[in-house]
């Protein structure tokens, strides 16, 4: 089984606040716009079998270069699940990258030590979440590699062009519109 790790395509950070975080991003790395989701909804949430896990968070995501960065705010949470994903705010929350088939980038990760933390649809997106094993301090998420996810980062990009660096955030269906 190959080792070759796939690249990055969005880092994670957990805030305590996301319009806090968006204006520190935005003034002291020059990061933004940012599209937000509040609230994210599932179409599909488990954790090892389970279909009853509270995670309500929100998202903001902007181009931070050639990747993505996004924050997040855990508004309420699984015990489970925040142990596992370690949802302190100030740290960071995942580092993730695509793949076209999710099963088998699971499998292939177990090879570090990763596990299985959750697998989530909402909209167009699919993910895996495992955590870090061998390779990271933190968890990895990975996307089903779709047109919409590789999309994203261009779009937040076009958005980043002309942006004057005041603190500016869209709603995520606005920003990432085909």
């Amino acid at each position: 089984m190959t080792r070759a790790m796939r690249p990055i395509h969005h880092m994670g950070y957990w805030v305590s606040d996301l319009n806090e975080g968006i204006e520190k991003f935005s003034a002291e790395l020059g990061v933004g716009p940012f599209a937000v989701h509040e609230h994210v909804t599932f179409a599909e949430f488990t954790m090892a079998g389970r279909d009853d896990v509270v995670f309500d968070h929100s998202a903001a995501f902007a181009a931070w270069g050639s990747i993505v960065i996004e924050l997040g705010q855990v508004h309420d949470i699984d015990d489970e699940l925040a142990r596992l994903m370690g949802t302190t705010p100030g740290t960071v929350s995942h580092v993730s990258w695509l793949a076209p088939d999710l099963e088998a980038e699971r499998i292939r990760l177990a090879q570090f030590g990763c596990e299985f933390i959750n697998s989530a649809k909402t909209g167009p997106v699919s993910v895996l979440w495992v955590t870090g094993g061998s390779l990271f301090t933190h968890p990895i998420e990975v996307h089903l590699d779709t047109p919409f996810i590789r999309s994203m980062q261009p779009k937040l990009a076009g958005l980043a062009e002309n942006w004057d660096g005041v603190p500016l955030t869209l709603p995520i269906r606005e920003a990432l519109a085909p």
